[in-house]
């Protein structure tokens, strides 16, 4: 019977089941529906013509295989040649699914999180996805990687570890071109923080660090955004954070303090900033007090007046930030509230918290919000590094703590329950020892399985100051406490916390011993009794 042959105009995936197809572009309802990748309505062919030992090694790259005619060699005729991965899906409802699956396992219920944006970082992605290629490939890569650890998915696991390499690769290749970069850069970069959280390679902890200070480089390449959007705020609030932990590590000021290569910020409120920002900037300030004072400690002066000038200058600087950090506590807990005993429900024992159970500290604290518990936990950490600084230059200086009254500062009647006595007032170590406590007695409630990953993820800097801290004091018995919380973290989806348990901080315990091998103390003693 005669008239033109009929050709197919469905997608290729229908045409290769042999379905009717609904024709909807850019993708069929019938693939989305019932889960296959549809491959598009391109008729692109490419023709192979290998052997058959040829064709059995590739068959899992193929994506179909007719059948061979008889009497006529093998060859193979495909419709399609599917790259081996790294490849990103194309399928937007797939990876769309794969970024809520991740976002529902990570993030505890929006009661929990009381930030003004009423957003964690994670939930600004979706309305992210589809703007830049290199960004999709690292959420991807993210999403994937932790849903892998959860249900010990190794095939989906080393999906992402190579969609990861590929994301990077591709980010360098940007990156060297020397431009100006957009700000899909400066988010991947973040991005790639969080993965080394959850999927930590082999450097370790230098993965991590890496990626920090690669967002401090191309900080300064990213073009101004004056725009005011949720994602802009959190993420640099985020890429804030971490690089004030890379630079106390280094006991440096970070590179954003005082600097004007770092971008503004015009979405916030200076009228009436977010507890966490004002806190923050405090801990910058003391990470830059930490060089100050270090590099005070480190020089020879002949100079007895000059010594104890430059000292008491430091001194009143500490006891200036000690005083405004409180003063934002109190601001603080009347906007979030305060910690309080935590309520005695099974709950927060369960499984291997049950492990927890201690009585090196008082009562675990219970909190409002997951918010407040995040702003408590940076105010007790710049607590815990600001003190030793003060009880070194007090030593340096031979000025006795009784001298310099704070009570009205940190304790006040509605104000943190520290007691001002002689004796902490001398010993202000002892003060920072009581603040890396509060950070510990925050653990149990971080770790309840209402807040899932992102509590634990919120203590992961704190906790490993404080661990630092025992361990420079001898605190034996705490400090592994602290180790023990590490190694539970992996459970939860945090694989760092295996390199945290034994990380060491060289900067900081050479610091702490510079207290009793300063060479300021030496000559100043010696001047002294001349």
């Amino acid at each position: 019977m005669g008239g033109i042959p009929f050709k197919s105009t469905g997608c290729n995936t229908c045409r290769r089941r042999k379905v009717k197809c609904d024709e909807t572009k850019p993708e069929c309802l019938r693939c989305v529906k019932n889960g296959h990748v549809c491959t598009g309505y391109e008729r692109t062919r490419v023709f192979i013509h290998k052997s058959s030992n040829a064709l059995k090694e590739d068959s899992e790259n193929l994506s179909r295989r007719p059948k061979t005619l008889r009497g006529r060699p093998k060859t193979l005729q495909v419709g399609r040649v599917e790259p081996e991965i790294p490849r990103l899906n194309t399928n937007v409802e797939i990876r769309s699914q794969l970024l809520q699956s991740f976002i529902d396992w990570f993030l505890p219920a929006p009661q929990y999180i009381c930030d003004k944006t009423g957003k964690n970082i994670l939930q600004t992605l979706p309305d992210l996805s589809g703007s830049s290629l290199l960004l999709d490939k690292a959420v991807v890569a993210l999403s994937s990687a932790f849903l892998a650890k959860q249900n010990q998915d190794k095939h989906l696991l080393q999906y992402s570890s190579r969609l990861y390499g590929n994301a990077i690769q591709t980010l360098h290749g940007k990156i060297s071109t020397g431009g100006s970069l957009g700000k899909d850069i400066l988010y991947t970069t973040i991005v790639f923080q969080l993965y080394e959280l959850i999927n930590c390679s082999s450097p370790g902890f230098g993965a991590w660090i890496a990626h920090v200070q690669g967002s401090s480089a191309v900080v300064s390449q990213c073009a101004e955004n004056k725009e005011q959007t949720v994602a802009g705020k959190l993420f640099h609030r985020q890429l804030k954070f971490v690089s004030l932990c890379d630079a106390i590590g280094k006991r440096k000021a970070p590179d954003f303090h005082g600097a004007s290569t770092w971008p503004n910020e015009p979405w916030r409120d200076t009228a009436n900033p977010e507890p966490i920002d004002e806190i923050l900037d405090k801990l910058a300030d003391c990470s830059a007090l930490m060089e100050k004072v270090d590099a005070f400690l480190d020089q020879e002066m002949e100079d007895y007046n000059q010594t104890q000038m430059t000292g008491r200058s430091l001194l009143s600087s500490c006891f200036k930030l000690e005083e405004r950090l409180h003063r934002i506590c109190f601001a603080m807990q009347e906007e979030l509230g305060k910690p309080s005993p935590l309520p005695t429900d099974p709950i927060y024992w369960s499984d291997f918290r049950s492990s927890l159970r201690t009585h090196l500290f008082t009562e675990p604290y219970n909190f409002p919000s997951l918010t407040c518990a995040e702003a408590h936990l940076v105010y007790w950490t710049t607590l815990v590094l600001l003190y030793p600084l003060v009880d070194q230059l007090l030593e340096v200086l031979e000025v006795s703590g009784d001298h310099i009254s704070l009570a009205s500062c940190y304790s006040p009647s509605d104000g943190p329950s520290v007691t001002s006595n002689s004796e902490t007032r001398i010993n202000f170590t002892n003060l920072a020892e009581h603040y890396a406590d509060e950070v510990c007695r925050s653990v149990i409630y971080c770790l309840q399985p209402d807040l899932k990953t992102l509590g634990a993820q919120l203590l992961l800097a704190p906790l490993s100051q404080s661990a630092q801290f025992f361990s420079v004091q001898v605190l034996a018995v705490k400090y592994r406490w602290c180790q023990e919380v590490f190694t539970l973290l992996p459970r939860l989806g945090l694989g760092i916390g295996y390199f945290l348990k034994d990380m060491v901080w060289p900067k900081y315990r050479s610091s702490q011993r510079q207290r009793f091998a300063s060479p300021i103390l030496d000559s100043a003693g010696e001047d002294h009794v001349r």
